[in-house]
């Protein structure tokens, strides 16, 4: 009897529980629903949740003696919801900042002919028609020719970090960006940013053979979906060019570029590697030719582009060397570097009171022994055997003993 009462007052908790504990920042699972009903002894399966939601949303969401409304989202981890008033979601779509970006967008664009700078204004307008209404006097001093809202500290910030990160920038080009960001940034900070510019953190050491216009030739390229060529390069002790390939050019299907561990890499297809990608150091790079009307990319590069969000983080660490399952112990301090390591789905086992242990399928690459030496004495490997005996050989390898 108690559960079918339960069972009764099941779809009255979920909207209370909508209604109290979400909103846009913050969605509920359909998981954390069940959890919730759960621990109020109103018992619940996932496939009859998703239906109750939906036709309580669809209720809702139609009926006008409600004043707000519930949003279904998919996520990483399925469906999630929310409630918000009906009021904002039809009137407001922007933010107030994410319009002053938008109209501060337009106002950076290099218009020349009076047609498009009218059609500029009439955008503009739209934008400001789309505001409500207590926004729309401070948002309409922005929507003036001469005005350009001004960047986000905050934003100005990371952005001249990442241009100082950047190995491959030489100082003039970098100088030069930045000082257009310090430029766009708010006036009382500019002291702040302009410090930051000059931060000691960052010693730059540059390669001098890529320029912006290199990497706008590779930009232009992967757009149009052609082959480019060039020739690349090692450096010998006195920082002279030993090109390889005989000197002789690469031609490459190139897919995109992106950065990683400081540096700026062109990641290309390659059928006769394992992950059909491969990559090259934009500042190892010289002599580059591409040309918009070049010969196209393959069928097979064209259809990698659309996986590679996927494959790319995977692409840096991949070395030539066997896939081994692996037994690690290690202090129970160390257990955010595995999740690090190794994601948060890993299963860890605690073993005592001070000390964890996983099993996981490992690539036995230098990668991974590098990683695994920087805990020297807070974590080993139990086993296999042949990975404890080429992690031992390695060791003296390094050390100068023989093996």
């Amino acid at each position: 009897m108690a559960r079918k009462k339960n069972q009764k007052i099941k779809t009255l908790r979920v909207l209370d529980i909508l209604k109290t504990r979400s909103n846009e920042s913050n969605a509920i699972t359909t998981k954390q629903l069940g959890l919730a009903l759960r621990e109020e002894g109103i018992p619940c399966d996932r496939r009859t949740l998703i239906d109750d939601i939906e036709t309580l949303s669809a209720y809702i969401n139609e009926n006008p003696d409600y004043d707000f409304r519930i949003r279904i989202i998919n996520t990483n981890k399925g469906n999630a919801y929310f409630t918000t008033p009906k009021s904002t979601v039809s009137s407001n779509r922007f933010s107030e900042k994410e319009l002053r970006n938008l109209i501060n967008g337009i106002n950076n664009l290099k218009l020349t002919e009076e047609i498009n700078k009218s059609e500029a204004k009439r955008i503009k307008d739209k934008l400001l028609h789309l505001a409500p209404e207590d926004t729309r006097g401070r948002l309409s001093q922005y929507a003036d020719d001469d005005n350009s809202y001004p960047l986000d500290t905050v934003t100005a910030k990371i952005l001249i970090d990442s241009i100082n990160s950047l190995t491959f920038m030489k100082g003039n080009t970098s100088d030069r960006i930045i000082d257009t960001i310090i430029n766009m940034s708010d006036q009382e900070d500019k002291d702040t940013l302009i410090t930051e510019k000059n931060s000691p953190l960052y010693t730059r050491h540059v390669s001098d053979s890529i320029t912006l216009y290199d990497i706008d030739k590779i930009f232009r390229a992967i757009e149009n979906q052609v082959k480019i060529s060039f020739r690349y390069f090692d450096f010998d002790e006195n920082r002279n060019k030993i090109f390889r390939h005989d000197g002789k050019k690469y031609t490459v299907e190139p897919l995109t570029l992106t950065p990683n561990d400081n540096h700026y890499y062109l990641l290309c297809y390659d059928e006769q590697t394992e992950s059909k990608i491969k990559t090259y150091r934009i500042d190892r790079m010289t002599d580059i030719d591409a040309k918009s009307d070049g010969e196209p990319i393959s069928d097979n590069a064209k259809k990698l582009r659309s996986s590679l969000p996927a494959q790319t983080s995977q692409v840096f660490r991949m070395y030539n060397g066997p896939v081994r399952n692996v037994t690690l112990e290690f202090s129970d301090k160390l257990i955010g570097n595995v999740f690090d390591k190794f994601g948060a789905d890993i299963k860890i086992t605690r073993t005592d009171e001070h000390t964890c242990r996983i099993t996981e399928d490992i690539q036995i690459s230098p990668p991974f022994l590098g990683w695994l030496f920087q805990f020297t004495g807070d974590m080993k490997i139990i086993s296999p055997q042949d990975v404890i005996e080429h992690y031992t050989n390695k060791c003296a390898s390094i050390c100068g003993f023989e093996s």
